[in-house]
C-alpha cells in the first residue's frame, strides 16, 4: 500500500471538489440511471468504469449491502476506479471498495476547506448496523489485537482514537510500548496487474463468457429445478442450444425457458428414440409445485382456450393428446363432463380430404386432439422416412397415392427420377395414361386438371404434324419448360410457351399451330369461366 498523508490527499481527491459545489442538488437525486446499452465488449477484470457496468445494473442508488447509507449520486463526480479499485466481480465473488478507500476522502481535512466529507460513523451507516467488526472477538482486547497491530497500527486509527483509547489503556497496564499514532494515514492499496478477461455479451454464447464470474457453473441453488451443466457438456452440446442470447441483461438473468428444454426432453429422434427423458421428477425436486399458479379453476374450466388457440405448443410441454380429449369429448373421468368439442371444420363432409394442406402450413392446433398414432389410423406410410426409402418406396397395400400427396404437393422431387426412363418418351396416350389416368378422359378439353390437361390436348397431334411430341420438345427438365421458365403447379398457364406454336410462323412463312391468342382459351373454356 503507499501511504499518503491527509493533509496531503487533496493530490489524489482534487476531482472531488466538485462534488461539495454539487451536494446540495446531488441529495435530491433518488436515483442514478446509466447507460442502459449493451456495449459489444464488456472488461471484467479491467479498469472500472460505465460501460462495464451497465449491461447488468442500470439502476445504481440501491445500497448495496444491509446497513449501509450511501448513494451513487452524492458520488458522481468520482471516477469509478477510485473506490473501486478492484474488479467488482471476480472468481464468483462480489468485491466491495475496501473501507480505506472511503477514508481517502472522509474524514480528511484540506486545509482551510475543511473535511472533503464526513467522517462520522452515523453518516454512512444505520443504527441498526453493528460497528463492531466481526473479527474483534469479545477478547479482541487481549492477545488478538496486538498481534495485528505488530504490523499494522494505521488501520486501527480508522475509528480509534489513540490518545484516548490506545494509550491510557497501554499505559494502565504497565505496558511500554510507546504512543500509537496520533491519526489515521490515508493509504491507496496497490493491485497486481492481471491479464485483461474481456466478454462479448452480443456474441454467441460460450463458457468463456460464463466461467470467470462462475467458476463452478454446476454451483446452482437447489430449487425449482434439478440441473447439472456437466451433464450437458459431456454430449458435447453448444451453450447457444439453451442460452441463445448472453445470461444477462439490463438488471435480469436471461434463463432458459421450459420450450428450450422441451427441444431435446420428451423429444423422439426417429429410430434413435427418445433424445431426453421428458419426466417431471427428472428435472423437478419432490415438492415441486408442477401445476403452473394462473391454472385457476376458471382457467381450467373456461379461460384456456384462448391460450390453446394462440399457443398450443405451450399446452403441450405438459399435456398429451388424452388429457385434452377426455374433457372435449364428454369423457371425464371426475363426472359427464361437457358436450364434445368437435370444430366447425371438422363436420363437413370434405374435411377428410381437405385437413393435410392446414396440417402442414401449422394453421391448425392439431396436437392438441391428435397424436401420431391418431393420424397412422389412415396415413400408414412410415415417417419419418428410413433410410433406405428411395431404394423401393411403393406404396404399402391399402395405402393409396393420396398418402404421399399430403406431404409431397409439389412433385417436382419426384418427378425428377419418376420421369427419367420416358424422358425422351413421345407423348401418346399409350404412354402416359398407364401412370396418370386422369389423361384418359375425352376430349381433353374437358379435363380439369391443369397439367394433364396441357399434355393431353396434344396426344393427337402427330394427325397433323406427321410425329408426335416428346417431352425435351418443350421441357428441359421437369418444371421447367425450354425457355428455363419454371412452371408452377397451382398457377395459370404459362401461354408464353402455348404461344411460340400457336398462331406463330415458322421460318417458312407455315403457321405451327392454329388458336391465336383468346381463341386457344376458348378451346377450353368456352364460357371464358376461368
Amino acid at each position: 500500500m503507499a501511504a499518503v498523508n491527509r493533509r496531503n490527499v487533496f493530490k489524489i481527491a482534487v476531482p472531488l471538489f466538485a462534488v461539495l459545489a454539487l451536494s446540495a442538488f446531488l441529495v435530491m437525486v433518488p436515483a442514478v440511471i446509466i447507460d442502459a446499452e449493451v456495449p459489444e465488449s464488456i472488461e471484467l477484470n479491467g479498469v472500472v468504469e460505465q460501460r462495464n457496468c451497465a449491461p447488468c445494473h442500470i439502476r445504481l442508488d440501491e445500497p448495496p449491502s444491509p446497513g449501509m447509507i450511501f448513494s451513487h449520486g452524492a458520488h458522481i463526480m468520482v471516477a469509478c476506479e477510485t473506490c473501486h479499485i478492484e474488479p467488482a466481480h471476480e472468481a464468483g465473488e462480489m468485491n466491495s471498495p475496501p473501507m480505506v478507500t472511503c477514508f481517502a476522502c472522509h474524514g480528511v481535512v484540506h486545509g482551510q476547506l475543511g473535511e472533503i466529507a464526513s467522517g462520522e460513523c452515523s453518516e454512512c451507516h444505520t443504527v441498526e448496523f453493528q460497528l463492531r467488526p466481526r473479527t474483534h472477538t469479545l477478547d479482541w482486547a487481549e492477545k488478538p489485537h496486538a498481534e495485528l497491530a505488530r504490523t499494522d497500527t494505521n488501520s486501527c486509527m480508522m475509528c480509534h482514537t489513540a490518545a484516548e483509547e490506545c494509550d491510557t489503556c497501554h499505559t494502565a497496564s504497565g505496558l511500554d510500548i510507546g504512543p500509537m499514532p496520533a491519526q489515521y494515514i490515508s493509504v491507496l492499496p496497490e493491485v497486481p496487474e492481471q491479464p485483461l478477461v474481456t466478454v462479448y455479451p452480443t456474441q454467441p454464447t460460450s463458457i468463456s463468457q460464463c466461467i470467470y464470474c462462475h467458476p463452478d457453473i454446476d454451483d446452482i441453488s437447489p430449487g425449482r429445478i434439478i440441473f447439472a451443466h456437466s451433464d450437458h457438456l459431456r454430449r458435447n452440446y453448444d451453450c447457444v442450444a439453451c442460452h441463445p442470447t448472453f445470461g444477462h441483461d439490463i438488471e435480469t438473468i436471461r434463463r432458459p425457458d421450459k420450450p428450450s428444454c422441451f427441444r431435446c426432453h420428451d423429444t423422439a429422434h426417429s429410430q434413435a428414440g427418445t433424445i431426453a427423458t421428458g419426466e417431471c421428477a427428472a428435472c423437478h425436486p419432490p415438492g415441486f409445485e408442477l401445476k403452473p399458479p394462473d391454472h385457476t379453476p376458471a382457467f381450467e374450466s373456461r379461460d384456456h382456450r384462448e391460450r390453446g388457440k394462440s399457443e398450443p405448443e405451450y399446452c403441450l410441454l405438459c399435456h398429451e393428446a388424452p388429457f385434452c380429449v377426455e374433457c372435449h369429448l364428454g369423457r371425464r373421468p371426475t363426472g359427464p363432463g361437457s358436450e364434445p368439442v368437435i370444430p366447425a371444420d371438422h363436420r363437413t363432409a370434405e374435411w377428410m380430404s381437405l385437413h393435410g394442406r392446414p396440417f402442414l402450413e401449422q394453421q391448425g392446433a392439431c396436437g392438441i386432439c391428435h397424436d401420431s398414432p391418431t393420424c397412422m389410423t389412415c396415413h400408414r406410410t412410415v415417417m419419418p422416412h428410413p433410410d433406405e426409402w428411395l431404394t423401393d418406396h411403393t406404396p404399402d397395400p391399402g395405402v393409396g397415392r393420396e398418402d404421399c400427396d399430403v406431404c409431397h404437393v409439389d412433385q417436382t422431387t419426384c418427378q425428377s427420377c419418376h420421369h427419367e426412363g420416358v424422358r425422351r418418351a413421345e407423348l401418346t396416350r399409350e404412354n402416359c395414361v398407364p401412370c396418370h389416368e386422369g389423361m384418359a378422359h375425352q376430349p381433353a378439353t374437358e379435363i380439369r386438371h391443369k397439367g394433364y390437361a396441357e399434355h393431353a390436348v396434344h396426344f393427337d397431334v402427330a394427325r397433323t404434324r406427321g410425329e408426335p411430341y416428346r417431352c425435351y420438345d418443350c421441357h428441359i427438365g421437369f418444371g421447367r419448360n425450354v425457355a428455363g421458365r419454371v412452371d408452377f403447379g397451382d398457377a395459370a398457364h404459362d401461354m408464353r410457351l402455348c404461344y411460340e406454336c400457336h398462331g406463330s410462323l415458322d421460318v417458312f412463312g407455315t403457321l405451327i399451330a392454329p388458336y391465336r391468342g383468346a381463341d386457344l382459351c376458348r378451346q377450353c373454356h368456352g364460357d371464358m369461366g376461368i
